[in-house]
């Protein structure tokens, strides 16, 4: 075949290749990009998995002001469980979060079988268990909670029914109670029981403490 003739084939094939080639990349989305082993990562995924504290709670802390612990056995008191729900900025849940409770732990003590770290169901909730005993009152920094690294909580307010006045022993008894009457009567100022924050020992702490101290509540 004459050159002039191959040279011409030549141009006619690359021209035609160039045509289906181009025709076949008009066609495509970014959502092909898959198929020939790009990962395509969607933009909001982070954002997902991402606590948003304003759409969070932490339930009796949050109706408290602040953090109850106590001596779990020979049962946890229920303002020492903690229900934590942790939700992004769109308020969908955030299943398979961590979450950890951190204490400025100068006056307070832990139980080592307490639960301080938990991680959200499906709904995204976690639950905690939070024994010890000690006292911080309006302390920034006393009680941190986080999920998935996220600061949800600042409880500047730490309180338990195991406090005698000077610190904690991780038993609730008689000095406990001493203290405790002490504030509930007026014959002190209204501070480390007052697990309400709410400026007065009264009824609705008396009903925090009771049940520890009846149970004679303690570190197992």
């Amino acid at each position: 075949m004459p050159k002039s003739k191959v040279n011409r084939l030549s141009r006619v094939l690359t021209l035609a290749l160039v045509t289906v080639f181009s025709s076949l990349l008009a066609s495509r989305t970014f959502a092909d990009t898959g198929s020939i082993g790009v990962l395509v990562i969607p933009s909001g995924t982070l954002a997902l998995t991402t606590p948003d504290p304003a759409n969070n709670w932490v339930l009796p802390c949050d109706e408290l002001d602040g953090v109850v612990l106590a001596p779990d056995s020979p049962a946890p008191i229920p303002a020492s469980e903690i229900q934590v729900g942790v939700r992004n900025n769109n308020n969908g849940p955030v299943p398979n979060a961590t979450v950890v409770v951190e204490f400025n732990q100068g006056p307070i003590q832990l139980c080592p079988n307490g639960v301080f770290t938990a991680i959200t169901n499906e709904q995204g909730i976690a639950y905690l268990t939070l024994a010890g005993g000690g006292c911080l009152s309006e302390t920034p920094l006393s009680a941190v909670i986080k999920a998935n690294g996220v600061t949800i909580r600042n409880y500047a307010n730490v309180k338990s029914p195991d406090f005698d006045g000077s610190g904690a022993d991780l038993v609730v008894n008689l000095a406990d109670l001493v203290q405790f009457s002490a504030e509930f009567l007026g014959n002190g100022p209204a501070v480390c029981h007052d697990y309400d924050n709410n400026g007065t020992t009264d009824l609705g702490d008396l009903i925090i403490f009771s049940p520890a101290f009846v149970a004679g509540a303690h570190c197992p």
